[in-house]
């Protein structure tokens, strides 16, 4: 079997690889052809132009010839007009007779010689006779002084000049001479040429021609869009003395729209240029390219020069490449057709050989596959098995070839409905689709139950319809399905064990968080008791004085009373109640400051609370002899409570106390500064003492932590006031001053009336 797969995979592989050498060989061949079509078309392009080349360059030579010969017949009849003695007498005399007679007869010569215009100048430059009197556009009247060809007449030379005329608007080549009278210049004889007369005569040749003067403008042309334009391009200072000459009046100078010129050797050049073509109703731009010739004409110092389209040449070479890249390719498909046909007959007996092997392989894998095959009829009768359902039934099925399927087995009636669904005759199974079904089969004739997976497809065999169905053993995975459900349900008992014990500790813990937060607030009462109990002393003192007075107020209001002194009696009595007044202030700010509450945020005066920390601190301050430096006038609010804000400044007021009591020799002098940035508000407590220790610094906050000698103080008063502050959504820091002491800042939200 494993020898069988082998040649077929090595049948397999040999077409393909012979045939990707063939479609190479084909490729490199068709390749080669096109490189080569594509070279000859080029080299036969090449030749053909240069025969034109040939033929052109007599055509140019011809047409240069005809345009010299034609105009150069008209160069000297202003020299026999200047002779006439009409024209002399015109000029002399100027009589309306004489003048009209001149009018007929330049007519007729100008008739006779076919030449455009003829006219006579005086020295003015005014026109006094001319062969068009009769037209609209008459030169009667009109001064020329300007032409070039009257100023060299005028003095003494023959004249000849281009140029657009100013009255007519026709383009002509002028030819002037001087008319004498003895040896005097009396006026000037002129003769203009028109041009149109080549334009039309060469208009239908087989090439476009074209006269250019001497700046490169094209001055006659058989393509009127072209007159005056420029092959090349021209400079500032040519185009102004153009301007300047008025020989265009107000003509624009543009380039011709040439994309690209070559030579193509030393007489002539391939041009390419832009041309409007209509097509189809519509305006489009195309690429022409000519071959372009040109020659001088002496006599004018113009250049006559020759475009010959290539288009009839690139036609011819684009058809015969056509041709012939279609001979090639109709000659590769005729190989191609003829290599394909035998491959297909190769094909063919290699299939064949494989179906043979295949059909041998395909028997090895039904015998000895681990699943339960069934193939079925038309009809879904049984035609084949192989032994792993005798295995999975235990018993010879041989008797059941014929049999509906349902002879086979007996289905659970829990999936009774879906295994005739599968089964069902009328199912269609064109669309190949699997149709999976499980369910519980009784094997017949047996007393176990099997529980089994079965997949129905259809096979696609010449001229009939089959289907094959597959058994697979669904016992060993309803057995993990089973203990997978155990196992689940076991999981869920312990995650509800569990669930119920973390639920008991849930309640331990919040009733532990309770207790705490009643700790937390007993030890800052503690506190605050704490720093009562280190103002004791202070308070006695600031009592005992009011009380003092009392007294000795009392006992002189009593001798008053007795010696009917009422006035001095009164104002004892007011001064008992002052100091009565006074002692109630100092003890409500102390009850205030000792009873207990929960933390509150609400917008608070930070000059309240400082007050109210400086009063409660008075005492020790008076004691310890020592002066505090705080603004007066702060008009800023916090987000915090006043209590509880009072508490954590009295500590940090007491603290600084303790460490300037501590070091003797300072300064006793405490700062309180308050700043306000963006979104905060620093309270700064700045002492003269020795400062902080690094491991003080480090341990600072902690609880029971103290830096005071043994017996002073609990170590709780930063570590309450630490906690304060982040209740209030604040923060505490501490650190030394470069001039000595410590520096504690306490920072706060900053309200805003916004946030109302």
């Amino acid at each position: 079997m494993a020898s069988a797969a082998r040649n077929a995979k090595f049948q397999r592989g040999r077409p393909a690889t012979s045939g990707r050498r063939i479609t190479w060989l084909y490729g490199a061949v068709f390749v080669i052809c096109l490189l080569t079509l594509w070279r000859g078309g080029d080299a036969l392009k090449e030749q053909q132009i240069q025969e034109l080349e040939l033929d052109t360059r007599e055509q140019l030579e011809q047409l240069a010839s005809v345009v010299e010969s034609a105009i150069a017949k008209y160069q000297h009849m202003p020299t026999l007009l200047a002779s006439n003695d009409r024209v002399r007498q015109a000029l002399r005399e100027g009589r309306p007779a004489d003048i009209a007679q001149l009018n007929r007869e330049l007519e007729q010569i100008n008739r006779i010689t076919e030449a455009s215009d003829s006219y006579i100048i005086d020295l003015n430059g005014d026109t006094i006779a001319a062969s068009n009197y009769r037209l609209d556009t008459s030169f009667v009247g009109g001064n020329f002084a300007f032409r070039p060809y009257f100023q060299d007449a005028i003095q003494g030379n023959a004249g000849r000049y281009y140029a657009l005329g100013t009255t007519s608007n026709r383009r002509g080549y002028y030819f002037s001479y001087p008319v004498y009278e003895a040896d005097e210049v009396i006026g000037v004889a002129v003769v203009k040429v028109d041009l149109t007369q080549f334009e039309q005569r060469f208009s239908n040749q087989a090439y476009e021609f074209l006269m250019l003067d001497p700046d490169g403008v094209v001055f006659s042309s058989s393509r009127p869009e072209w007159l005056y334009r420029v092959m090349g391009e021209l400079s500032h200072e040519q185009l102004a003395r153009i301007a300047d000459s008025q020989r265009y009046f107000d003509q624009s100078i543009e380039t011709l729209p040439i994309v690209s010129k070559r030579a193509f050797d030393e007489d002539a050049d391939i041009v390419e240029m832009l041309e409007d073509v209509t097509r189809e109703q519509q305006e489009i731009v195309e690429r022409r390219r000519y071959l372009s010739m040109s020659r001088p004409i002496q006599l004018l110092d113009f250049q006559v020069a020759v475009l010959v389209p290539l288009t009839p040449i690139e036609e011819q070479i684009a058809l015969w490449r056509a041709i012939f890249a279609g001979g090639i390719t109709i000659s590769i498909l005729v190989l191609g057709l003829a290599q394909l046909r035998s491959r297909m007959l190769k094909e063919r007996s290699d299939a064949i050989e494989m179906a043979r092997h295949n059909q041998a392989y395909i028997r090895e894998v039904i015998q000895h596959t681990q699943a339960g095959l069934v193939t079925l009829d038309g009809y879904y009768r049984i035609e084949a098995l192989n032994p792993a359902v005798e295995k999975l039934m235990e018993s010879s099925l041989s008797e059941l070839i014929g049999h509906p399927l349902s002879d086979l087995f007996e289905v659970a009636e829990k999936d009774q409905t879906r295994w005739y669904e599968a089964l069902d005759t009328s199912v269609d199974f064109a669309d190949t689709r699997l149709t999976t079904v499980e369910g519980e089969l009784h094997v017949i004739g047996q007393t176990k139950t099997v529980p089994v997976e079965a997949t129905i497809c259809e096979l696609r065999l010449p001229n009939r319809r089959s289907h094959l169905v597959t058994f697979h053993d669904m016992s060993e995975r309803k057995q993990y399905e089973q203990e997978l459900t155990d196992a689940r349900n076991a999981l869920e008992l312990r995650v509800k064990e569990r669930t119920q014990e973390f639920e008991q500790a849930n309640q331990r813990l919040r009733h532990e968080i309770e207790e705490h937060k009643a700790t937390q607030q007993e030890l800052i009462q503690t506190a605050k008791l704490a720093v009562l109990g280190q103002l004791s002393a202070g308070l006695n003192h600031e009592l005992n004085q009011p009380l003092t007075a009392i007294r000795a107020f009392a006992e002189n209001g009593l001798k008053f009373l007795e010696r009917e002194k009422y006035d001095q009696a009164k104002g004892n009595l007011q001064q008992i109640s002052q100091l009565g007044h006074h002692m109630g202030d100092i003890i409500a700010r102390f009850k205030v400051f000792a009873r207990k509450g929960a933390v509150a945020h609400t917008p608070i005066d930070v000059q309240s609370a400082l007050n109210g920390a400086l009063r409660i601190m008075t005492p020790r301050l008076k004691e310890a002899d020592i002066t505090v430096q705080a603004p007066e006038n702060i008009q800023l609010a916090v987000l915090a409570d006043m209590v509880f804000l009072e508490q954590v400044l009295v500590n940090l007021l007491a603290n600084a106390v303790d460490a300037i009591i501590e070091r003797q020799d300072s300064t006793r002098v405490i700062e309180v500064d308050v700043q306000a940035q963006a979104q905060d508000v620093q309270i700064y407590v700045r002492d003269s003492g020795a400062g902080l220790s690094d491991e003080a610094i480090a341990h600072l906050f902690e609880p029971f932590y103290t830096s005071k000698s043994s017996g002073v103080g609990l170590g709780l008063g930063l570590s309450i006031s630490q906690r304060i502050m982040e209740s209030m959504n604040g923060s505490i820091h501490a650190k030394n001053r470069p001039e000595g002491g410590a520096e504690f800042c306490v920072t706060l939200n900053a309200f805003e009336p916004e946030q109302e």
